[in-house]
């Protein structure tokens, strides 16, 4: 976005106060003209849909949909890496040999940040959600497929009827035929909002199955398709900053619904014990 912010910031001197308000909301919420028509963004505003134009030609765009193009370009399409190091190095000035405790302590800051905006309805709806599910399905894809990969190991360890959608084995369609009612289907799609995931978000919705998205922001691409959000708003937009936030809700919520259904819990746990698995882990014996 920070091409956009120096157009702005250049001609900003000659905006009238309407104007100088576009500018404002740009800087505040970009996905807003990302996701929206000249229309609704002005309404949005409080400005007419001739305003937004005319903001639009001031900083030398054709008109909406070239500015929309260029904002969805920003936020949408382009790698946040140099976002990710480029943050810390400002705050921290490369020094990460003295700084780990320091970077985390910045997480647990994002972890308590995003506790207090999370809503405890939705949070509790996700626990009821998922424990009364009859399958579970969760996808993510890229950066976001380490966090759908725990969560379905984890689920399916405590509660059973989850799995990972794998998009280079699974067919989406017979995953999705698979699903009822009843079905939940897990999405985690944060920028650049792979479109894998929302084309299956979409079919998953189609066929009546509870959508759970968590993604960075409400107006994500996947909540059009989502019966629950989760968003995870940090100011930071890498899927690797992000990732310790989700990873502790995620947590949180694998524990919720093994204490909310603790003797289901303790008879699956009981069953797994009691299989004989030492070929499967080392022991004092074959280790000495």
């Amino acid at each position: 976005m920070e091409e956009i912010y120096q157009k702005i910031s250049s001609k900003q001197h000659a905006f009238s106060k309407q104007l100088l308000k576009i500018a404002s909301y740009i800087h505040d919420d970009p996905k807003l003209f990302a996701m929206n028509s000249a229309e609704e963004v002005g309404k949005k505003m409080g400005v007419s849909e001739s305003t937004v134009i005319r903001f639009c030609q001031k900083l030398g765009y054709s008109g909406y949909r070239a500015l929309q193009a260029d904002i969805q370009h920003q936020l949408f399409e382009r790698s946040t890496l140099t976002e990710f190091i480029g943050q810390k190095s400002e705050t921290y000035g490369g020094q990460a040999s003295n700084s780990v405790k320091a970077l985390m302590a910045n997480d647990l800051q994002a972890i308590q940040q995003t506790m207090d905006r999370l809503s405890e309805a939705k949070l509790e709806t996700a626990v009821a959600t998922l424990a009364s599910s009859d399958q579970t399905l969760v996808a993510g894809v890229r950066s976001s497929h380490a966090l759908a990969s725990w969560f379905a190991f984890a689920l399916d360890l405590i509660l059973g009827k989850t799995r990972v959608y794998q998009p280079h084995v699974d067919d989406v369609l017979l995953r999705i035929s698979e699903l009822t009612t009843k079905s939940v289907v897990v999405v985690f799609s944060f920028h650049r909002y792979a479109k894998d995931t929302i084309h299956l978000a979409k079919l998953a919705k189609q066929q009546g199955a509870f959508v759970m998205a968590f993604t960075d922001s409400p107006a994500a691409p996947v909540t059009k398709y989502a019966s629950l959000t989760l968003p995870v708003q940090l100011q930071a937009k890498s899927t690797l900053d992000v990732a310790p936030t989700v990873m502790s809700i995620t947590n949180s919520i694998i524990s919720a619904i093994s204490l909310e259904n603790a003797d289901q819990f303790q008879k699956r746990a009981a069953r797994f014990d009691a299989i004989d698995g030492q070929d499967f882990f080392a022991t004092s014996k074959n280790i000495n």
